[in-house]
């Protein structure tokens, strides 16, 4: 594996080798997409909205380069090439999940924003507490794709594609901002379905143990915005 020497910051520490490889604006980023399964440049492109084609292209060469990413080609009839994480890569997803949850801290993040369905569900993972009330199973249907999550004592599950091993007590429909307004703001889901943003069906009280899983931590108090 290779990095640009140029931008290195000729550290000896680990961390800073860290920096080297994923460092870069957009890099740490695109990991978190593909961390949910293999993705079009298309689709990356669609879920990195404000990304430029030509960093797009920038990034997935130097992860490819440095063995984090790998990209091949989709067998006929699809044909198209497709960009997914070596294991090596998929190994990141503790870091970002606990940088997601050291950064949810911050008195500085903005609400509101909007949020791909990976952003989302390692939010999710990240603000996970773990629950004493029965658990939930719920299939979350969102224009960029599906995905059944699962709360017991022991953890917080995700299942994504095409596995099926869980069975779903109760389903929320909208898209992923939605969803993260209601869970991380201060959206309620019955305002979001009397609005026609979000729709649910099956067991509420499913729905209701879901909701209540992801409590926001307290921002620090050393700083003051």
């Amino acid at each position: 594996m290779r990095t640009n020497k140029s931008r290195s910051y000729d550290d000896g520490c680990a961390t800073a080798h860290a920096l080297d490889l994923i460092g870069e604006r957009w890099a740490l980023l695109v990991v978190r997409e593909l961390l949910f399964g293999p993705k079009r440049f298309t689709d990356l492109r669609t879920d990195l909205r404000t990304i430029s084609p030509n960093v797009l292209t920038q990034r997935l060469e130097t992860l490819e380069e440095t063995g984090i990413v790998r990209r091949r080609k989709l067998p006929p009839p699809a044909a198209s090439w497709i960009y997914e994480l070596t294991e090596w890569g998929s190994d990141l997803e503790n870091t970002i999940v606990t940088l997601g949850k050291w950064a949810a801290r911050s008195p500085f993040l903005e609400q509101g924003l909007p949020i791909s369905r990976a952003g989302l569900l390692l939010a999710m993972r990240a603000m996970y507490a773990l629950s004493n009330d029965g658990g939930f199973c719920v299939r979350l249907d969102m224009p960029d794709g599906t995905a059944t999550v699962a709360g017991t004592p022991d953890g917080f599950e995700i299942h994504t594609g095409d596995d099926t091993s869980k069975a779903a007590q109760a389903m929320f429909s909208g898209t992923s901002g939605v969803l993260d307004s209601i869970l991380f703001g201060n959206v309620t889901i019955d305002a979001a379905v009397t609005a026609g943003d979000a729709k649910i069906a099956g067991d509420r009280t499913a729905i209701d143990r879901f909701l209540r899983a992801f409590p926001m931590p307290a921002a620090t108090p050393d700083i003051t915005p």
